[in-house]
């Protein structure tokens, strides 16, 4: 097994993927031959530093603190990265310096205080302002300033934060902070210089391969994208929101795809899309006036359900809390439960039926028009991520949170299970094979039949957050950083590899 990312290709392969998509501010060394940026996000944050001349990803520092404040000092390839941890009550932060050229890190830790504008007054001083809340409530700010003839190759104990001498500042003086730009201008430029293209959008939330190698995804703004085998972009359909697309289902002829996407209001407003994928064209939309999520049947029947949190004490009821349509957009059936929370969807990939959790313990095939339910089998924790399956060992569902679990279909039976030493993002399976995306950065393949590990693969650090298998058995992984990333296939051993039955009838009726 691979200890260093393998080797696969991009759709939108944009450099500085290292953000996320959450560039917050960047700044040059003095020679010109490093950049930083800093990507914030809440309670934790990177760090990036690029080499100017290729923007190739020279270190990546991760935090669980923000970074709000990064500086180059004036002449060396040194970098300050004042951090701050928020907390209103448990205040603490640090400083941490790295030497680009070198990668020589130092980090200092402050127990009460967080540290946000880091300042080089010149070669030899480092000027720090700290922060902290008394009570949870008043400001308390204080800056001191660190003199040092040689600012190179400094040993852990070179610096204690908590000796230094303070002094108070005013937290209302404007001057307290820079003016830092935002950093969106400056990353555009010098991708261009370099000859390539930053628009700094991410949040790849769903990814679906089709069979000539078109490649469809949501991201942020954009209700669902399609792309070139290529790699490059054919058309877009501009989401109502930022949140752009929660989940994309593409019908069986793979002529039209099936989009949710939250309104400007995600409370307020949820719209169904129907696209060509052709060309994009919008051939139908369905609104509704709450926030919805979407589920469907491999035969094109989808089925919403209401996910906003009402207070049922003092709103009048409400209408039905999933509602069932046929392909067409035509509404077939609706099902209202008073506790929302007892019909809950499976989060079901590949699969004939409409699966749903019943009182958090019994899974349940929901009719199409909404009046009938038949209970499959009892579970005693939730499935996690669900995807079907019809192979030469059967029908199944594989399913898998902390473990990757296959369940003979419908009957529930448990057949294998694989402990993981990880969560599980998401799952799909193609020719035998079940892909487990994983929270530590993991692609794992195993044998659908039996469960063996066939192939494990270390991701980039691009936050991956989607999966795919693309009927040629090309592995789509959408990231959060707005990459597409895309793996050759891993195929079963001989004689295992079941028929592709995606879509095939369920015979449990």
């Amino acid at each position: 097994m691979a200890d260093q990312p393998e080797p696969h290709t991009a759709l939108h392969d944009q450099p500085f993927p290292e953000l996320l998509g959450h560039a917050c501010q960047a700044v040059i060394s003095a020679d010109g031959q490093w950049i930083a940026v800093s990507s914030v996000m809440h309670r934790s944050s990177r760090v990036a530093v690029y080499r100017a001349a290729d923007l190739s990803c020279a270190h990546l520092l991760t935090f669980t603190m923000e970074a709000e404040s990064i500086a180059f000092h004036p002449t060396l390839p040194l970098l300050a990265v004042g951090l701050d941890n928020y907390d209103e009550y448990c205040r603490e932060g640090g400083l941490t310096l790295l030497e680009a050229d070198t990668g020589h890190r130092v980090d200092f830790t402050d127990p009460a205080w967080g540290i946000e504008p880091v300042r080089w007054l010149d070669d030899h001083t480092l000027q720090l302002t700290f922060f902290a809340l008394a009570d949870g409530v008043d400001g308390l700010m204080a800056r001191a300033s660190v003199v040092r003839e040689n600012w190179r190759g400094l040993a852990p104990d070179a610096l204690d934060l908590t000796a230094l001498d303070r002094t108070a500042h005013d937290p209302e003086d404007p001057r307290a902070y820079d003016d830092i730009p935002p950093p969106q201008p400056l990353l555009r430029t010098l991708a261009e210089r370099a000859g390539r293209s930053y628009d700094g959008r991410g949040g790849v939330r769903t990814v679906a391969g089709l069979r000539d190698g078109r490649v469809l995804a949501t991201r942020r703004d954009v209700a669902v994208e399609c792309w070139a085998a290529d790699g490059s972009a054919l058309w877009s359909v501009p989401a109502p929101s930022a949140s752009g697309g929660t989940r994309i289902e593409v019908a069986a002829d793979e002529r039209t795809v099936r989009v949710a996407a939250a309104g400007p209001d995600a409370r307020a407003r949820t719209d169904f899309l129907l696209v060509d994928t052709a060309d994009g064209t919008v051939l139908d939309q369905h609104s509704v006036p709450f926030s919805a999520a979407m589920s469907a049947r491999t035969d094109g029947v989808w089925a919403i359900r209401d996910t906003y949190n009402r207070s049922i004490e003092t709103e009048p009821p409400t209408p039905p809390n999933t509602r069932i349509f046929a392909a067409d957009g035509k509404r077939i059936g609706s099902v209202h439960e008073p506790d929302r929370y007892d019909l809950v969807p499976l989060d079901a990939r590949r699969c004939p039926e409409l699966l749903y959790g019943r009182r958090g313990r019994d899974v349940v095939a929901l009719a199409p028009d909404g009046a009938a339910e038949t209970v499959l089998f009892t579970v005693d924790a939730p499935l996690g991520r669900v995807v079907y399956a019809s192979d030469a060992t059967g029908t199944a569902l594989l399913h898998g949170q902390s473990e990757l679990v296959r369940r003979a279909f419908p009957s529930g039976e448990v057949l294998w299970s694989r402990p993981l030493q990880s969560a599980v993002f998401d799952l799909d399976v193609h020719a035998g094979v079940l892909h487990a995306l994983c929270a530590d950065g993991s692609l794992v393949s195993v044998d659908a039949a039996d469960g063996a590990v066939l192939h494990r693969r270390p991701l980039p650090p691009y936050q991956p957050v989607s999966l795919h298998a693309a009927p040629d058995g090309t592995i789509l992984v959408g990231t959060t950083a707005g990459q597409i990333l895309r793996y050759p296939a891993v195929h079963a051993p001989t004689g295992t590899a079941g028929r592709d039955a995606v879509g095939a009838a369920s015979d449990f009726r």
